[in-house]
This record gives C-alpha cells, structure tokens and sequence, in this order.
C-alpha cells in the first residue's frame, strides 16, 4: 500500500510519530509525508532523511498560509520548494480553499501563490498535490492552463461527480481519504472515478474514523475496504495493487 497524503511531520505526532512509523513497515511500500507551511515542509523533509526506505516527501503552501503569510515568507517559501526540488517527489499541498468566506486581498494571494506555484511545476516538470476545498470545478479550470504538468492529483477530493468526471478526462488523478467510509457523495465519487485514476490517502492526523483520535496511514485499509464494497467488481488486493502502480507512476517510486 502506499498512503499518498498525510502529515506525520505534524506536532499532534510528536509522542508517536517513531512507532506510528515502525509499525507501518511491513504492510506499506512508501508513506508519502507533506509539507504545508516553511516549516513543515522541513520537519517533512528531515522525517524523509530518517526514514528514507520509506517516508517520501512532497513540498507545498497549503492556500490558508498561502493567502495570509506576509511577502516575505510568501518569498522564503517558494525559495525553499525551488531550492528542494531534487529531494521531494512533487509539489504540494498547494491550491485554493474556499471553504469560507474571505475577504478580496487573501483569494487574491491564494490565486497568485497558486499560478506561481503551478508555473514551477511546469519549469521543473514536477507533479502537483492540489487542496482545492470547495474550489474543485474552478481549480480545475485553473490547472487546464497548465497542460506541461507531468501528473495532477486531487487530494481528499470532495468535489462533485462531474467534476470528477472532468479531472478523469484530463488523465489527473483522484484521491480518496478516510472520510470516504462516512460520506454518501464521496461513494458517489467511488463508483465514478475508474481504478486507474485513483489513489489512497489519510491526511493524517486529520479525518479520523476513531472518533478523538489522530488519523494514522495503516488507517488507509479502511478506505480500500470501502472502494471495494462500493465498486464490488474488483477485490481488495485489486484496489491495493492499481493504487500502488498509480502512486509509483505520479510520483517516480
């Protein structure tokens, strides 16, 4: 298996991140780790150094820093992502987030960010992690203008069937997390999206199906089990095993 999103560089797993990881060993090929903000990105990277048979790393600027942080770490930022980019397997998290209502100066910085972020994909031909919460459809419009980008991936797509639809056409790839086991739209999504388009993720610590605890990737069985009971012509192994080749494509395994 390969959990193709999670953050086990974040602080909620300082008290287990070590045994999280050692238990993961036997049943995962590689546990992709990604950074959010500057200073996750390098907790991320270090998490790789130590564990490189298995934790690879993407390098991002989640929209919610991305539209708040001043210039000047807007700027460090991008260097850093530049400066790494022979050390990580793709760029990302990166997008927009429209979740909430927010004020004209910050979508602007999200939109900048983002077209900046997309243009280093290009130059340096590196696949993309996009967040793109409650901005699926306009982001996908958003990564049309960009055709050079070797591999896009939806993480945690929570968007509609159509527009999954659309990212399927595109040859992009979508991601299903844990929330799918509780989430009739993101069934929808299952049965839609064909297996070699998909990929499996936690976003660990976050979309927990043990209600007060952090999310963990070994979690990610759960999410195979329920791609498997929704689509029902294809086996657990089946999943696994087309997952794993789609992950090992997209981000050079």
């Amino acid at each position: 298996m390969i959990d193709v999103h999670c953050h086990l560089n974040f602080p909620e797993f300082n008290e287990e991140r070590d045994a999280i990881i050692e238990n993961s060993k036997d049943k995962f090929s590689y546990i992709i780790d990604s950074g959010a903000s500057y200073e996750s990105n390098i907790r991320s990277y270090k998490l790789s150094q130590q564990y490189p048979e298995i934790i690879k790393t993407t390098m991002g600027y989640h929209p919610e820093y991305a539209g708040t942080n001043v210039k000047e770490i807007q700027e460090k930022t991008l260097k850093q992502i530049t400066q790494n980019i022979d050390n990580i397997q793709a760029i990302g998290e990166i997008g927009l987030d429209f979740s909430k209502e927010r004020p004209e100066d910050e979508l602007k910085r999200q939109h900048d960010i983002f077209h900046r972020l997309l243009k280093m994909a290009e130059e340096y031909d590196m696949p993309v992690v996009l967040h793109v919460r409650d901005a699926e459809a306009h982001a996908l419009e958003i990564i049309k203008e960009y055709p050079n980008i070797p591999d896009v991936v939806f993480h945690c797509f929570s968007g509609s069937k159509q527009t999954a639809l659309d990212a399927v056409d595109c040859g992009y790839y979508i991601s299903f997390a844990t929330n799918a086991l509780y989430s009739k739209k993101h069934k929808k999504n299952i049965k839609a999206v064909p297996l070699e388009n998909m990929l499996t993720e936690t976003d660990s610590p976050y979309l927990s199906p043990q209600k007060g605890e952090n999310n963990q990737p070994l979690n990610i069985e759960m999410t195979i089990e329920r791609i498997e009971r929704t689509k029902k012509d294809v086996s657990f192994d089946e999943i696994e095993k087309q997952t794993e080749k789609n992950a090992k494509e997209v981000f050079n395994l």
